[in-house]
């Protein structure tokens, strides 16, 4: 938001105010895909939450993908919600990941 403030009932200032909520979902929708992708990468690898944070990272930069489209990506694929757009995604991710894979690798490679 700017350092000029809003005036109540002023349509600009509604619109920011829509947009900063709408941001501040996405950010909590985007932390808590990080986290639970996090718990997943650690479960799914036997390591530590902060091997599992860097291993993320790590997928992100060699992927060019964003880290919260990752966990997006691996939460969805874990609980059964990805989509084809998911999977493709999937299909880029998994050559990044430990060599164990990842759920869904067989499909994605095949």
């Amino acid at each position: 938001m700017s350092a000029t403030p809003l005036s109540p009932g002023d349509p600009t200032s509604d619109d920011a105010l829509r947009d900063e909520v709408a941001q501040l979902h996405e950010a909590v929708k985007s932390q808590r895909d990080i986290g639970m992708a996090v718990g997943l990468l650690s479960a799914r690898y036997g390591c530590s939450t902060e091997q599992a944070w860097r291993t993320m990272l790590r997928v992100s930069q060699d992927s060019n993908t964003k880290v919260r489209t990752v966990a997006r990506v691996l939460v969805a694929t874990h609980d059964g919600t990805a989509g084809h757009e998911d999977h493709e995604t999937l299909a880029r991710l998994v050559p990044h990941l430990p060599a164990s894979g990842w759920p869904g690798r067989a499909a994605t490679r095949g």
